[in-house]
C-alpha cells in the first residue's frame, strides 16, 4: 500500500482542528447568545455584588485602592474597576449592568479550558460535550448575572488545572501564577494550590534533589503573586484574608466542642446539595464515570481525583456553619465534565453512528439545561418591582424587620440616589433588623426599638411569621400599627404594607 504523503496528513489534521474549533466556537456563541437573551436588564445588583461594585466604585472614583477600608476578596472588584475605567461611564446603573455583563463574558469563556481538560481523557468529539455542559448549565447560568466571584474563580481553577496537565517542566510554573490569582479572587483557591503541589511532587517524582528547589521556586512565585495584596489587606484591615483567614478556621474547629455534630449535619448538607447540582446533566452519566476513573491510574486521573477530593472540603466546611448555597459546588463541575464524558465515550464507541450520538446528546444538554434554569430562574419581574417598592420604602422609614430577599434592595437604593460617592461617605439611613425566631411581634418591637426600628413591612408571601400574615390579613386588630404604604395603591402586582410602629400604644 502507498502511505499518504506527511504534507498531506498535516492538512487533514488541520482542517480536522478547524472544525473542531469551528464547533467550539458556535457552542461558545450559542450559550452567550442564550444568556443574553435571559439576562435581568434594569434588575440591579444587591448583596455581595454590591460589596464588589463599592470596592470597584471607589477605586474608579479616586483612582488607587481604598485606604480605609478593604474587603477579604477584592481581586474580583480591583479587575472589575479596570472594566469601568474602560467603560468609563458616569450612570450607576449603567456600571452595575457592566458588572453584570462582565461576568456573564467570563462566564462563558469557561468553556474553553473545560473542553481541554476533557480532551485530555476523551476524543476530541467528546470533550465538546464537557464543553456544552458548561456552556449551558443552569446554576452557572443565573450564576453569571449575579456579578460575583464565582465565574471568574471557575475559569481560573479550571484553567490552571488544564495548564497543570498540559504542561512540560518548563511551563508548570505558569500554572502555579493561575493559582495564585485565583486565590486572590476567592480564598478557596488554596485548595487547588494544595491539589497542585501534591500532584507536582508525584508528576516530577523521579528528579530528586531538582525537585525541592524548584518546588521552592513554584512557591516563591505563588508567594510573589500573593504578596501585593496581601501586604495591602493587612496594613488596611490587619487581616490578609489568606493565610491567617485559614489559620482562624483551624482554630474554630479545634476549638468547638460541638463541631462534631454540626460536621456530621454539613455532611448532610453536602450530600444533598451535590445530588441536587448533579441535576440535571450530571446525574445519570457521573455514577459509571467514578468507575471509569479509577481503572488505569494514571497522573491525569489521579489529579482530577485529589482535585475533587480536596476542593470538596471548603464546601463541606461551609455547610457546617450553615452556608446554604450551591454555589460554592460549582468549583467541581469542570471535574464533574470529565466523569460524565468518559462513560459517553465509552458508551458511543460500541457503535458506528457516533456523530449522531453525540448532536443528540447536545441537543439532549441544551434542552433539559433550559427547562431546568427555567424551574431555577429568578423571578426578575418580581425583582424590578422589588427594587420600586423599596425605592420608596427608603424615603419612610428609619428601621424595618427583614424581610428575606426584597428588603436587600435598600442599600442598593441608598447606592443609587448618591453615587458617585464614595462607600464610607454613603449614608444609609435606612436600618434593616433581623427578626430572630420565637419571638412575638411585641417582644420583637420592643427589643428593637433601641436599634432605630420605625416600621413593620410584611408582604403576602404565606412562607412568613404567623404574626406577619395576621398582620398583613386583619391589620384592623393591632391598634399600634398605623398603615402608611401599601404598594397595590401604587399599582405593583408585589403586594407590600408598611406600618408605622406607635410605641405609646405598646403594652
Amino acid at each position: 500500500m502507498n502511505k499518504k504523503p506527511s504534507s498531506i496528513k498535516s492538512l487533514k489534521n488541520s482542517i480536522r482542528f478547524t472544525q473542531y474549533s469551528l464547533f467550539l466556537l458556535l457552542i461558545i456563541f450559542t450559550g452567550l447568545i442564550t444568556r443574553f437573551y435571559f439576562f435581568p436588564f434594569e434588575v440591579p445588583i444587591t448583596s455581595d455584588a454590591l460589596n464588589y461594585f463599592w470596592f470597584s466604585s471607589d477605586i474608579y472614583q479616586i483612582g488607587k485602592l481604598p485606604s480605609d477600608w478593604s474587603l477579604g476578596n477584592n481581586g474580583w472588584p480591583i479587575i472589575l474597576s479596570a472594566v469601568f475605567f474602560i467603560t468609563d461611564s458616569k450612570d450607576v446603573l449603567s456600571l452595575m449592568e457592566t458588572q453584570k455583563i462582565f461576568s456573564v463574558l467570563i462566564s462563558i469563556l469557561t468553556v474553553i479550558p473545560v473542553y481541554f481538560l476533557c480532551k485530555k481523557f476523551v476524543q476530541r468529539k467528546f470533550a465538546l460535550i464537557g464543553a456544552t455542559i458548561i456552556a449551558f448549565d443552569p446554576r452557572l447560568m443565573v450564576n453569571s448575572f449575579l456579578g460575583i466571584t464565582d465565574p471568574l474563580f471557575l475559569l481560573l481553577t479550571s484553567t490552571s488545572l488544564v495548564l497543570f496537565l498540559y504542561s512540560n517542566k518548563k511551563n508548570v510554573y505558569l500554572c502555579f501564577v493561575i493559582v495564585g490569582f485565583a486565590s486572590l479572587i476567592r480564598t478557596e483557591g488554596m485548595a487547588i494550590f494544595f491539589v497542585l503541589s501534591i500532584m507536582f511532587f508525584i508528576k516530577y517524582r523521579k528528579e530528586n534533589y531538582k525537585l525541592i528547589f524548584k518546588y521552592l521556586l513554584i512557591l516563591g512565585i505563588f508567594i510573589l503573586v500573593l504578596l501585593p495584596l496581601s501586604a495591602y489587606r493587612i496594613d488596611v484591615t490587619g487581616n490578609d484574608y489568606l493565610f491567617q483567614r485559614g489559620l482562624r478556621h483551624v482554630d474554630q474547629i479545634s476549638s468547638n466542642e460541638g463541631f462534631y455534630d454540626k460536621a456530621i449535619d454539613g455532611l448532610e448538607i453536602f450530600s444533598k446539595y451535590l445530588i441536587w447540582v448533579l441535576i440535571p446533566n450530571f446525574i445519570i452519566f457521573i455514577p459509571l464515570g467514578i468507575f471509569l476513573i479509577f481503572r488505569k491510574l494514571n497522573i491525569n486521573k489521579i489529579t482530577i481525583i485529589l482535585s475533587l477530593a480536596i476542593l470538596s472540603l471548603p464546601a463541606l466546611y461551609g455547610y457546617t456553619l450553615s452556608a446554604l448555597d450551591t454555589r460554592y459546588l460549582y468549583v467541581l463541575f469542570p471535574m464533574f465534565c470529565v466523569l460524565t464524558v468518559l462513560p459517553i465515550e465509552k458508551f458511543s464507541l460500541k457503535f458506528s453512528k457516533q456523530n449522531l450520538i453525540i448532536i443528540g446528546i447536545i441537543v439532549a444538554i441544551f434542552v433539559s439545561s433550559i427547562s431546568v434554569y427555567d424551574y431555577l430562574k429568578i423571578d426578575y419581574e418580581h425583582e424590578k418591582e422589588a427594587f420600586e417598592i423599596m425605592k420608596d420604602i427608603a424615603g419612610l422609614a428609619i428601621g424595618i424587620n427583614e424581610l428575606d430577599n426584597e428588603v436587600r434592595y435598600i442599600p442598593t437604593v441608598y447606592t443609587i440616589n448618591q453615587w458617585p460617592t464614595t462607600y464610607k461617605n454613603l449614608d444609609f439611613k435606612t436600618v434593616i433588623i433581623k427578626f430572630e425566631k420565637g419571638k412575638s411581634l411585641q417582644e420583637f418591637i420592643i427589643e428593637s426599638k433601641e436599634k432605630g426600628l420605625s416600621h413593620i413591612i410584611i408582604d403576602d408571601k404565606n412562607n412568613r411569621p404567623t404574626f406577619m400574615q395576621e398582620i398583613f390579613f386583619e391589620e384592623e386588630k393591632y391598634n399600634f400599627l398605623e398603615k402608611v404604604y401599601d404598594s397595590k395603591k401604587h399599582g405593583f402586582d408585589y403586594h407590600v404594607k408598611v406600618f408605622k410602629i406607635d410605641y405609646s400604644l405598646i403594652n
